[in-house]
């Protein structure tokens, strides 16, 4: 019998939002997989009728580089929703977890904890992944 998902899993959403518009600008997931070691990175910026924003992808084996991706891509002048979510329901292959999966099942069921418009500290986020790569579900 071959198992179609994985246990538990902690995950990170983090919705970026613009300072002068107090709308969300970007979204995004992050998660860490035990078996190939590595972070993955599921995110997109915001959607409208008149832009149709893609969705991306960043894969990397060490934390300190996830940090310099995210200090890249979120504005130091904007604020951050931290959302940590245990999922039960991931597929087993990191590669099948999409943004829109997670978008998804993204529900105050799977929520843990949540901070609301604080702004993005690099040593907290480094802890924070320090934290999804360690607990063992």
């Amino acid at each position: 019998m071959t198992a179609t998902h994985v246990p538990d899993c902690l995950v990170l959403k983090l919705e970026e939002i613009e300072r002068e518009t107090n709308k969300l600008d970007t979204t995004i997931y992050i998660f860490y997989d035990k078996n190939t070691h590595h972070f993955y990175v599921r995110g997109q910026r915001r959607w409208s009728p008149k832009h149709e924003s893609c969705t991306y992808s960043f894969q990397c084996e060490f934390a300190q580089d996830l940090v310099v991706f995210l200090d890249y891509i979120i504005c130091k002048k904007n604020a951050v929703t931290e959302i940590l979510y245990n999922y039960d329901n991931l597929p087993s292959e990191s590669n099948d977890v999409t943004f829109e999966f997670l978008h998804d099942y993204d529900h105050s069921d799977y929520e843990i904890s949540g901070y609301n418009n604080v702004k993005l500290s690099k040593k907290r986020l480094v802890n924070t992944l320090r934290m999804l790569r360690n607990v063992f579900n």
